[in-house]
Formats: structure tokens, sequence, C-alpha cells
């Protein structure tokens, strides 16, 4: 049985957000950490990222700042402290040529604005795109870790999970690389977060509403075998979980979606938060 992750503190994100109230709609699906004490959080329905002391109290630092966006809202950020980029990922628009595909936008850290380059990976749905994104520098090589929503990429409800690797390319753009598939003890329904730092990753569910935890190897480009592990949530509230970021080797900080309609009404004590978590050992 999955052991179950313990809640370290929790906070409503309209309660930490000045000018917003409770009727306020902050569809979280995102977050990374700029240091051991701010998070970034995107929203996949405003053009608008939030910076949050992860004091979870009110805060000066509290803040709103509009992000431009090919799409209405993103799914997914990560950070670059290296070159002090932001990157936010757009799930999926139709191209040029009519498929769908993921973009990433990239912005300085002052919030400027740099560029959006679009991902090659190209998918059935435009609810079904990518839904994670970490980025990570391999050697002197800059890769882009994509979480696939779906089973094997698709809107299959089974078959197992997926992650696209990007390289970056002499003009700037995200070539595929490689992918990495999942095991099967990370077959989930399906797949709203991701998180990766010094080799280890995480993904999270939804629909499953658990988190798996495994070491990567980046030379292989494969999981190491036997080193993962699948941990539930405190509670079947905890069903709209959307972003993860690493705080520390054994702790994460998530962010949760509006509840849906279809969804019990303990689904709404939980949503639209952001919640910090300990892994047990």
């Amino acid at each position: 049985m999955a052991r179950k992750l313990e809640l370290i503190r929790e906070e409503k994100l309209y309660r930490l957000l000045p000018g917003r109230k409770k009727s306020s709609r902050l569809e979280a699906s995102g977050v990374a950490l700029t240091d051991k004490s701010t998070a970034l959080v995107v929203f996949d329905n405003l053009n608008w990222v939030a910076r949050i002391d992860l004091s979870l109290e009110e805060s000066h630092r509290n803040t709103l700042l509009p992000a431009p966006s090919l799409g209405s809202g993103f799914e997914d950020i990560a950070i670059d402290q290296k070159q002090q980029k932001v990157f936010c990922m757009v799930e999926s628009v139709e191209d040029f040529d009519g498929h769908l595909r993921g973009f990433v936008s990239e912005f300085d850290f002052d919030g400027k604005f740099l560029q959006s380059t679009r991902l090659h990976t190209l998918f059935e749905k435009a609810n079904k795109g990518f839904e994670g994104l970490a980025h990570l520098w391999h050697g002197p090589e800059e890769w882009l870790y994509a979480l696939c929503e779906g089973n094997l990429g698709t809107s299959a409800k089974r078959g197992g999970g997926r992650i696209d690797v990007f390289v970056r390319d002499r003009n700037g753009n995200w070539e595929g690389l490689h992918q990495i598939g999942l095991p099967k003890q990370a077959e989930f329904e399906d797949y709203s977060a991701l998180a990766y730092e010094n080799g280890q990753i995480a993904v999270a569910s939804q629909a499953s509403a658990r988190l798996w935890v495994a070491q990567i190897d980046d030379v292989k480009k494969k999981i190491v075998p036997g080193s993962g592990k699948c941990y539930r949530f405190p509670s079947k509230s905890y069903g709209n979980i959307e972003g993860i970021a690493w705080l520390s080797e054994d702790t994460i900080v998530a962010v949760s979606d509006r509840a849906k309609s279809n969804q019990p009404d303990r689904c709404t004590k939980k949503e639209q938060s952001i919640h910090i978590f300990r892994i047990p050992h």
C-alpha cells in the first residue's frame, strides 16, 4: 500500500494574493521555486505568474506578474537559475500546419518576454497535451523534460506515462531528443505534474491522487530500475494537484486546480491552493 505524504502547511491562493477574493478563479496548474523561500505559480486560465512567499502568510512579496502567451494560461513552469530564465508551458495549440503542439514561452527574471518556441510532439486533443515541465543542464546541453498528460502521449486510459526530452539547438529552438517511458508502478489514470532536481524525479496524478518518486539516469536515458516509490496524498480531498516542485530531497511544494463539477464536495476544500508536503522515509 502506498504510504501517505505528510502535510506541513497549506493555504488558499486567494488569501495570499492582493486584490483576490474567495470567488476569484485561480486555477493553479504549475509551480517552480526561484529559491527556498519563493514560489512562482502559473494558472491554466490566466496569463499571469504569481510570486508567493513559502511562509504561506500574507506578505508584501506576494504579487501577480503579467506573462504574455500564445494561449490562455499555462500548464507548468520551470526555472533555469544558470541563465536566470523562466519557462512557461502552453499545453497545446493549433500550429500553422493544423497540428496540435505544445509551446514554451521564455521570460527573464524581470518578467520580460524573450521568445515562444514549439515542441514537435503531435497531440490528438487540445486538452491532452503536455502537463509537466522541467529544465536541466546535461553537461553543455540544455534539456527540457515534458510530461504527457495522457497515457502513451494520447487520450488512452491505460498504457503508461511518457516524458518527452528536448535539447536546445544552435538556433535556440527545442528539438526532440528521446522519450522516457514510466514503469508499471507509475501507471496512473492521468499525469498532471512533473518535478526534477539532481537526478530525482517526481510525477503526480490528479485522477489517481498519487505521487511517484524515482531516480533517473540522464546518461542511460531511463528510470533507474527499482528506485521508484509511490505515495498517496493525505486524504481524498486532494484530487486536483496540478503542479509540483522540489523544496528539498524529501519535501515538495504543490498547487491545486479548481475542483470540477463532477467531483465530490470535499475536493473544494483543497482546490486553488498551495501546499507543502513531506515525503516519509
